[in-house]
C-alpha cells in the first residue's frame, strides 16, 4: 500500500541519473486509467459516490457509467450486430 491512503498502486521509477522517483497512483473507476497521485498539480479528478471510487476527470468520466457495464453495453451491441449479420 501506497503512503496516500486510497491509493491502488505504487511506482518507483529508477534513473541512471538521481535517485529513484516514488509515487502512489490510482485507478478510474469508470474508464481504468491510470494516473500518479500529486497532491497540488492543479488537475482536476472526481470521486464517484456510486461507484465509491476515484475518477480521472475525463469528460466522460462525470457521468457514472461502471466499467464492468461498459463492457456489458459492448458486449450486447456486438451480439446485436451479429443478429443482424453486419459484419464488425
Amino acid at each position: 500500500m501506497g503512503r496516500w491512503k486510497g491509493t491502488g498502486g505504487y511506482q518507483i521509477t529508477v534513473r541512471p541519473e538521481g535517485p529513484p522517483i516514488e509515487r502512489d497512483t490510482t485507478q478510474c473507476v469508470h474508464c481504468m486509467g491510470h494516473w500518479a497521485v500529486e497532491p497540488g498539480s492543479g488537475r482536476t479528478r472526481g470521486w464517484c459516490p456510486r461507484c465509491g471510487g476515484p475518477h480521472c476527470g475525463a469528460p466522460a468520466c462525470w457521468t457514472c457509467v461502471p466499467f464492468m457495464k461498459q463492457i456489458a453495453q459492448q458486449e450486447a451491441r456486438a451480439r446485436l450486430g451479429e443478429s443482424l449479420g453486419l459484419a464488425r
